[in-house]
Parts: structure tokens; C-alpha cells; sequence
């Protein structure tokens, strides 16, 4: 009995959505200076929550390390323009995101749009999001 009240009272009491949904309202949304290697968090690494395009996808080799990663464009670079005389892709502009041990990841493909959460850390100059929680988003469509 008393594990049954505990469960129920952590979900009532509980300020995380009971359905496994990424609490938009309590996570740091992620800024375009979050993806500056220039200016790293204290201690390197910041718990983040971004949304955006999958640009890309790299799935791995039969024989090597089993890790699915694609490439995230967030919407708060989407929305910026790029740089004057800036070359296409200059700039820390995108997130990889990496899911370790897995060779696919249902739903993650180029041009869909994701909502994700994790930890950002830099690897090899590049913002870096290992295990990330996610969530396809629908597209919205106008009437």
C-alpha cells in the first residue's frame, strides 16, 4: 500500500507533466550564445531545451560504433539572419544531437522538427547533446 500512495502523491504533487512530455514551461529554452564554443557555460556543460530542424542524419557503419546522430538547426538561428559575408554553415549555427548504442532513432529523419532535451557540452568545437529526450513536433498548418 505504501508504495502505491507514494507514487500517487509524487505524481499529484509533482510540477513534471505526469505524461513523459518535455516540460516546456520549466526548461531553459536554448539561445544562439548557448552555441558560441567561445563562450562555454561554467563547468563546460548546461542543461537545455531546443526546437528546430533536422538538417541531417549520419547513420553509422555495420562494423562501427553503434551511435545515431543528426544535425539541429534551433529555431532561434532559424529565425536570425546570418552574417554579412558570412559563408553558408560559418558559425557555431547547429546542435548535434547523439544517441549512443542505438543505429536509428523512430521519427528523426532530415526535415522533420524536433523538441529536445539535455545537457549541451562542446566536442571538438561543435555543441554537443548525448541521449537527448525528445519530441516530434507537428507541423502547424495555416487555415
Amino acid at each position: 500500500m505504501t508504495t502505491t500512495w507514494t507514487t500517487t502523491w509524487t505524481r499529484k504533487h509533482s510540477t513534471r507533466p505526469a505524461t513523459g512530455a518535455i516540460d516546456t514551461v520549466t526548461e531553459p529554452p536554448v539561445s544562439a550564445g548557448d552555441l558560441d564554443p567561445s563562450r562555454p557555460a561554467p563547468g563546460g556543460r548546461r542543461r537545455l531545451m531546443a526546437s528546430g530542424l533536422v538538417t541531417e542524419v549520419t547513420v553509422p557503419p555495420v562494423t562501427g560504433v553503434q551511435s545515431f546522430s543528426a544535425l539541429l538547426v534551433p529555431d532561434c538561428v532559424l529565425e536570425q539572419p546570418a552574417p554579412q559575408g558570412a559563408p553558408d554553415g560559418a558559425g557555431p549555427r547547429s546542435l548535434r544531437l547523439v544517441w549512443q548504442g542505438q543505429r536509428s532513432v523512430p521519427g528523426v529523419t532530415a526535415g522533420s522538427r524536433l523538441r529536445c532535451v539535455g545537457v549541451v557540452s562542446f566536442r571538438d568545437g561543435q555543441p554537443t547533446m548525448f541521449n537527448p529526450r525528445y519530441e516530434i513536433v507537428a507541423k502547424q498548418v495555416s487555415r
